[in-house]
């Protein structure tokens, strides 16, 4: 239960402001709002920690052409990214909408805040997510407005009228998993208030490129795409597939065949030249015909050039160099360019970047400038593709699952689509935050399922693609492949394993050692992966999808994209033991059985059987066994595969004898993708859905919406750290993100009706935040991950509004160590949840207010300084403190709060004590010592009043030698307590010299409490120093401040605008 917190020098304070209290009863649930947080536990931070390194998967640009530093990024799953730098920074500006998922984006010629999103990704792969229609923005991305044609799903392209703004062409390609919807093109002429469909072909073909003749807004070609995926594979072709044009802009339509290849065709790709529209050139799919075709009189007729089409059904770019029709891009795995019309291509267009190309915008004005998207993100080039500078700060990392070590802090391990498997920590030492180097590799490929070995943090499992695992020694990088295979086959045999692209795979809860791994069938290995043996028959309907149809073509006649990607199919994707009984495993397929073994294997039990309600072959996203009850199990169903987009959960008490439906209040379109059950509460499930994150306080008969800080996105797997208690999340858009310390959820349900309740606190683990130095010169272009909020969490749910709140926190003899109150509780008085962090430090100084007209000072006194203290007091000591909340002057709850050292540090407990009394003591005496300041500075500010007020009857003879005098008495004792330029700053900062000894006090503080360790020699010399120093200093600075009343009264002969001021005692 060891909480890591990296401690800085600061108090941090984050809070949750006013929410709702709720019934007795499960929390009123949030159905559909995601523009914002509004649920009764909204207020709770979740943070990203990346990775960015490998970025993600880019659909489109849109760029200012007037200003090409300006452009937007539409990623697969993670919204819309914005820069008006030229890339050096990101935002994104596509949080809170309904979908995350993005296939085009288009922004007006010479209006920059004129904005438009097609949602849905149109590349086709089997993780495409769905879209809901088309959104507008008129202020550049800070707001949006869905403008319809929501049952589109997927949309290619957005054009938008270069001579008139509403005028807004939008190119659906329509449902990739059924037919029907809203596909084709449609226009609008009045900004997206109505729509026309002009271009329609049939139910299962849409449009999957449009553009437009530069020199003539009229002219207008289109190409339509008709394909279907299904759970099983693909048919990526047909007879609705084609090129047309139009005239009139866009009302009529005619079909372009000479020269193109007839029959079925695949996906298409199109551009024109600007120099010369006449000159088109197109990618086409095509059987035995497929390449690049091009015309030179605007599309009448076509020939083909060369054969070179790479995978069009993921790719289906084609670019023309906006100056010469002589050079073409192809972009696919590489980026293929041409520099002879198309006749010949070289694959070296994109070197040292990522592959997988979808997106490539050439300047109009200056072609050596390119941006291109791919599954890794954003590249810029500046001399016509022979160099890239790649951006490592667009975060799109699409994670599939995610797994933990027990380390402190703990490392996660997360598997990302076409980027490999990846690790690194939840939180550092750095204060930055988590970088982008703190992430290493430890197997290729398309990244899935990470496995941690808990009792040995060198061994990490991963799978890549259709089956192929290892295991990796994090120490020594050394590999090791452990994918079961069988014994030799005859030739044409059908495979005895079949795995899916994303193979299941766990470690027994009882035993590190020992892996099971899902195929059509379960195999175990006790030895680390070195041998294995079946404990099942096939457990899914070994159903032959060569007998299949997809739009009415059966498997074995499929000619175009067949199966693409899905390399078999009847296979076990979700496998669990349970960790109430060993020997309990639970399964689930691609193919909609869910299967369970009480006997480690023996005897297995479909218990697919008994349910009801989920169509047959519906995916089984994940099965959860409870870790409550050996016979508790929980299954979510994903039909979207088969074009079904209701919500599917499931529960069973007794291993599937029977089931009940949990999808309660979800609403409809919620697809489900991972469970999780709460390890403190079983009652308290965790629902990752294809927009965001639900909780359920019963099991499941009512959920709620947790948005909180979370943008709208993909969350396919949910874990919980067993130790730290943090929630863990696989997102499919952003990479890992985690909420630290959720036992504001756990307790809600303790906590209604309570007029003040405090949640538990997960310990708080010590740590000096480390400043590196270096990372803050490496610019803006840069992604860091966020390290924990320092300190102990202390989080309260109060009533109603109250007026006054503060925490006491106290050590175990009952003395106070730290009162949090007045400002630091600002506007964390309001009913429902709120939230305050104690930093574990002693009280901190009161702080030397400025004087007036001078500048914040340095290290002593005021600021942290080039090694000063700061007003931070040091750490307390390790142990249990009593944290008590009050309202309104009656105390309401005391709680436990365990504070303890950092791990990596190794001090007896009496040399602690003494670091921590030596650091105390120098805290206390630099209290002393600015309140000496203060003393002083009110008296000189008094000084300069006086000066002020005689300046037209300046003071002479007598009176000027004691006023000049005086004034050199204050610049001495200023000096020596760090004010003013000549002492260091108005702050009291490292400047003065061994004079200043309030400085010196502050830096010996500082370099005391940087190293949890005994003072050494030097630094007990200069504290014995700086305490014999003091006295004196006190004395002198009483004296001179005594001096100031009878000077006023000797220049002014009254006193009234100068109030005494007290001497300080020593």
């Amino acid at each position: 239960m060891t909480r890591t917190r990296i401690a800085t020098t600061a108090l941090v304070l984050s809070f949750a402001a006013a929410l709702m209290a709720q019934a007795p009863q499960a929390p009123t649930p949030i159905m559909t709002e995601q523009s914002a947080g509004n649920g009764p536990l909204d207020r709770l931070s979740f943070r990203s920690i990346g990775p960015a390194t490998p970025s993600g998967r880019v659909d489109d640009f849109a760029v200012l052409e007037s200003d090409p530093s300006t452009f937007y990024v539409g990623m697969a799953t993670s919204g819309v990214y914005k820069t008006t730098n030229g890339g050096t920074t990101f935002t994104n500006v596509f949080n809170n909408e309904t979908t995350a998922s993005i296939g085009a984006v288009a922004i007006a010629p010479t209006d920059a805040n004129l904005v438009w999103v097609g949602t849905g990704e149109g590349n086709n792969r089997q993780s495409s997510s769905w879209g809901d229609g088309v959104f507008k923005s008129t202020d550049g991305g800070r707001s949006w407005k869905n403008m319809g044609l929501r049952a589109s799903r997927q949309i290619a392209k957005v054009l938008v009228d270069p001579v008139d703004f509403s005028v807004v062409y939008v190119a659906a390609l329509g449902d990739l998993w059924a037919a029907g919807g809203e596909r084709g093109l449609y226009k609008t002429t009045d900004g997206g208030l109505t729509w026309t469909r002009t271009l329609f072909v049939d139910d299962d073909t849409g449009v999957t490129e449009l553009v437009m003749d530069p020199q003539n807004n009229k002219t207008l070609y289109a190409a339509t795409y008709q394909r279907r995926r299904q759970q099983w594979g693909m048919n990526g072709g047909g007879p609705g597939s084609g090129i047309w044009k139009s005239t009139d802009a866009g009302q009529t339509w005619g079909k372009l065949e000479t020269g193109i290849p007839a029959g079925p065709k695949g996906r298409i790709g199109l551009d024109v030249y600007r120099r010369n529209p006449n000159v088109l050139y197109a990618r086409i799919e095509a059987p035995g015909e497929s390449g690049v075709y091009r015309s030179d009189d605007a599309g009448a007729s076509w020939r083909k050039m060369s054969d070179t089409n790479p995978r069009p059904m993921y790719f289906g770019v084609i670019k023309i160099d906006p100056q010469t029709d002589s050079r073409i891009y192809v972009p696919g795995v590489s980026l293929h360019v041409s520099d002879d019309g198309g006749r010949t291509f070289r694959a070296d267009g994109a070197a040292r970047i990522h592959v997988d190309h979808h997106a490539l915008w050439i300047n109009p004005r200056d072609p050596r400038h390119l941006i291109i998207g791919n599954d890794g993100g954003v590249s810029i080039s500046h001399d016509r593709s022979e160099t890239w500078v790649w951006l490592p700060n667009v975060l799109g990392a699409q994670a599939y699952h995610v797994e933990f070590d027990m380390q402190t802090p703990y490392h996660v391990c997360a598997g990302l689509q076409d980027n490999n498997t990846w690790c690194g920590p939840s939180a550092v030492r750095t204060n930055s935050g988590i970088h982008n180097d703190n992430w290493y590799v430890i197997s290729g490929g398309d990244g899935f399922q990470p496995l941690m070995d808990p009792t040995d943090s060198r061994i990490v499992y991963a799978e890549s693609q259709d089956g192929r695992m290892s295991r990796t020694d994090r120490l020594t990088n050394e590999r090791q492949t452990v994918r079961p295979e069988p014994a030799e086959q005859k030739p044409g045999a059908p495979p005895l394993y079949r795995f899916n692209w994303d193979t299941a795979m766990q470690l027994s809860p009882f035993d590190p050692a020992t892996i099971y791994i899902g195929a059509n069938l379960v195999l175990k290995s006790s030895d680390r992966g070195r041998s294995y043996q079946p404990i099942s028959p096939d457990l899914t309907t070994n159903t032959d999808r060569e007998a299949l149809a997809i739009m009415g073509v059966v498997g074995k006649d499929i000619r175009i994209a067949k199966h693409d990607g899905v390399g078999s199919f009847g296979n076990i994707v979700t496998l669990e033991e349970s960790a109430a009984r060993a020997g309990v495993v639970w399964v689930g397929s691609d193919d909609g059985i869910v299967s369970v073994t009480q006997d480690a294997g023996k005897t297995w039990t479909n218990a697919t059987a008994k349910m009801s309600g989920v169509p047959k072959f519906t995916y089984v996203a994940d099965v959860l066994p409870s870790r409550a009850a050996a016979g508790a199990a929980y299954v979510a169903f994903d039909g979207h595969r088969g074009g079904d987009y209701n919500t599917y959960v499931l529960a069973t008490s007794d291993f599937g004898a029977t089931w009940r439906s949990i999808a309660g209040n979800l609403p409809k379109g919620e697809v489900a993708r991972g469970l999780a059950e709460d390890r403190k509460d079983p009652n308290i499930l965790y629902l990752g859905t294809e927009t965001g994150l639900w909780v359920s306080w019963n099991r499941g008969t009512q959920w709620t919406r947790l948005k909180a800080n979370l943008p709208t996105m993909p969350i396919y797997e949910i874990k919980q750290h067993p130790r730290d208690n943090d929630l863990i999340l696989a997102t499919h858009a952003r990479g890992v993100w985690i909420l630290d310390d959720p036992s504001p959820i756990q307790q809600w349900a303790k906590s209604d009706g309570a007029d003040a309740f405090v949640f538990d606190s997960e310990p708080a683990t010590i740590m000096n935040g480390a400043n590196d130095q270096m990372k803050g010169f490496e610019g803006n272009r840069l992604f860091l991950g966020a390290n924990p909020a320092p300190g102990a969490t202390l989080a309260y749910r109060l009533k109603g509004d109250a007026k006054d709140v503060k925490f006491t926190i106290k050590d175990a003899s009952g003395a106070t160590v730290r009162e949090i109150s007045g400002p630091a509780m600002r506007d964390r008085n309001k009913a429902g949840l709120n939230i305050v962090k104690w930093d574990m430090r002693v009280e901190p100084l009161r702080p030397l207010p400025p004087a007036p007209g001078a500048a914040a000072g340095g290290g002593g006194g005021g600021g942290g300084g080039f090694g000063g203290g700061g007003n931070n007091g040091p750490y307390v000591l390790p142990g249990t403190y009593k944290a008590t909340l009050n309202v309104n002057g009656r105390d309401a709850q005391t709680i436990d709060v365990a504070v303890k050292g950092d791990p990596q540090i190794a001090i007896a407990d009496a040399d602690r004590r003494v670091w921590f009394d030596t650091a105390k003591d120098l805290h206390e005496l630099q209290q002393k010592a600015t309140d000496v300041a203060e003393m002083v500075q009110n008296a000189d500010a008094q000084m300069t009043l006086l000066q002020q007020q005689t300046k037209n009857t300046p003071p002479t003879g007598n009176a000027k030698q004691q006023f000049d005098a005086l004034q050199k008495e204050f610049d001495t004792v200023k000096r020596r307590l760090g004010l003013g330029p000549q002492g260091g700053g108005g702050g009291g900062g490292f400047g003065g010299g061994t004079e200043n000894v309030r400085g010196r006090i502050g830096q010996l503080k500082g370099s005391v409490m940087n190293a949890t360790a005994l003072p050494t020699n030097t630094q007990l010399m200069q504290i014995r120093e700086v305490k014999a120093a003091m006295p004196g200093l006190i004395d002198q600075a009483n004296a001179t401040v005594a001096k100031v009343p009878a000077l006023v009264k000797e220049m002014m002969g009254s006193g009234a605008l100068f109030p005494a001021i007290k001497p300080i005692p020593k």
